[in-house]
């Protein structure tokens, strides 16, 4: 009997030891997951092909999974960089494959690295093929419908393209040949610690099944609903229009976003005054405020000071007049910035990263990637209805997104992004339903509870009006060497003109007399 009961214990404290060696394994990998890197090695970035922006949203995609990145030049690698201490996991991004870029190096340590592995485009080497339990075949000048459920997109014509057999268990999307041979293909595989893209795109079917692939291997393994979002809204937007919009969308049950850039000065005129009277009433259509950060022109790492002022000014100025927003948008470098990270988005829970534009300007570069309690990732509505030959459903995706569609400039437009807006086929996220944020500022915290508004911990009620807007509006005043002097100049300078007015007549005058003196005198 004693035995008997001697054993029974043994048996429960093993498996008490045994489910809490598996949660803490189980959180030991979330933790690495959150703060380890992972390293983006790309060999080109090739503008020709589209490089930069591919690089842009294979970053967007990894600070969405969640993950910090370190973007770096294949040559640029240099040997034992790659280590399990160090880094999580790597990504191969072969985007320029007859440049003949090839680090040794970099090769032999990833064939011993250990962490996650995703190769994307050609050169798949035979250990990766190996760890993938697949044989690559290179298809030349062939086009290939590819299919993932009830949506499905006819691809452009390819050089060349390497991919991989169907792997049921293991891959994301299909890939079918056009013509006589029928063969199928994966797009996306995913086994183990490993992963594949045959290739990279910025929008369409095969940009969400990139997606879900990335978000597989790193066991983000949940869906959800996009974020309508509407971008490029400025205090100088069509009011009305914006106000119409939102209306609709609110009448046809459609929750969303708005992105917008505010102003830190001139916030006593009118104009900004109504600006704010239609982001508030956004946000009691159920709308919610993502703040655009400001357009960089010109930074250095001395702008940390400007920026820190800016952002904090723009954001107490709306938040006096029941404005809250619930996180901020960013091109993809900012996050790609120390500086504009540290001054900037780090005082957001929730940051929707979007395209970067054209000539993007850095003030401290450093290719380190950083994470967010929520990173939304930037999907244009257009790239999704605009696929030839296809159908698309973009409805459960597999990491915060939002789809956006930019602030229409016409009636025209107002009617066909509403009318696009309805037809899609999709269950939007709803913020009153899930959403929870935070955002700071050097004497504000504002805070977002499933449709209830708070700003330093007090739930906030958003009226027609705005109920905490000072009667004086103060500015620092700063200390302008020669500063009198420039306030007088204009006396100054008249009165110069003046004098020297009246000494030209009067040697005018003067040089009359004595020429008709003299005059006279011959005569």
């Amino acid at each position: 009997m004693t035995r008997r009961f001697i054993g029974l214990v043994g048996l429960v404290v093993s498996l008490l030891l045994g489910v809490t060696f598996l949660n803490n394994a189980g959180a030991h990998a979330q933790s690495q997951i959150k703060t380890q890197r992972v390293l983006i090695v790309y060999d080109a970035r090739n503008p020709r092909a589209g490089g930069p922006a591919k690089i842009a949203t294979l970053q967007r995609l990894l600070a969405s999974v969640g993950v910090p990145t370190q973007t770096e030049a294949l040559t640029n690698y240099h040997a034992g960089q790659l280590t399990t201490q160090k880094y999580q996991g790597v990504v191969t991004l072969v985007d320029w494959p007859s440049g003949h870029g090839h680090n040794a190096a970099f090769t032999k340590d990833r064939d011993r690295f250990t962490g996650r592995q995703l190769h994307i485009g050609q050169n798949l080497s035979a250990a990766e093929a190996r760890h993938l339990h697949a044989t690559p075949k290179t298809r030349y000048h062939q086009q290939f419908t590819l299919r993932a459920g009830n949506s499905w997109q006819l691809l452009p014509f390819s050089e060349n393209l390497t991919v991989l057999p169907g792997q049921a268990d293991h891959q994301l999307g299909q890939l079918r040949a056009q013509g006589t041979d029928q063969t199928t293909y994966a797009y996306g595989t995913v086994r183990d610690r490993y992963g594949y893209l045959p290739y990279l795109a910025n929008d369409g079917l095969s940009l969400i099944l990139a997606m879900r692939t990335v978000a597989t291997l790193f066991h983000q393994t949940g869906t959800q609903h996009p974020l309508l979002t509407i971008t490029g809204v400025t205090p100088y937007s069509n009011l009305r229009r914006l106000r119409q919009l939102g209306q609709q969308l609110a009448a046809a049950n459609i929750p969303f976003a708005v992105s917008t850039t505010t102003v830190a000065n001139n916030t006593a005129l009118q104009g900004f005054s109504d600006f704010t009277r239609t982001l508030r009433a956004i946000e009691r259509d159920n709308g919610v405020i993502f703040l655009q950060t400001p357009t960089v022109h010109a930074a250095d790492t001395k702008s940390g000071n400007t920026l820190e002022q800016l952002m904090v000014a723009q954001l107490n100025q709306l938040g006096q007049r029941q404005v809250i927003p619930v996180g901020l948008s960013a091109p993809a470098y900012w996050n790609q910035d120390k500086l504009l990270r540290r001054h900037g988005l780090q005082r957001a829970s929730d940051v929707l990263l979007l395209p970067n534009p054209t000539g993007p300007v850095y003030a401290q570069r450093d290719n380190l990637g950083a994470t967010y309690e929520r990173t939304w990732f930037g999907l244009s509505l257009r790239s999704l209805q605009t696929q030839r030959d296809g159908q698309l459903t973009p409805d459960q995706l597999a990491l915060p997104t939002a789809i956006t569609t930019p602030m229409p400039t016409s009636a025209r437009q107002l009617t066909a992004t509403l009318r696009q807006v309805k037809a899609l086929p999709v269950t939007w996220y709803d913020p009153q339903q899930r959403l929870q944020t935070s955002l700071t500022s050097a004497s504000a915290t504002f805070a977002y509870r499933r449709g209830t508004y708070l700003l330093n911990g007090q739930a906030v009620t958003i009226g027609t009006d705005a109920a905490g807007v000072p009667r004086y509006h103060f500015t620092r005043k700063n200390r302008v060497v020669l500063g009198n002097y420039f306030k007088y100049q204009g006396w100054v300078l008249l009165i110069f003109f003046t004098v020297t007015t009246l000494v030209l007549i009067a040697f005018l005058v003067v040089g009359r007399r004595i020429y008709r003196r003299k005059f006279m005198r011959q005569k």
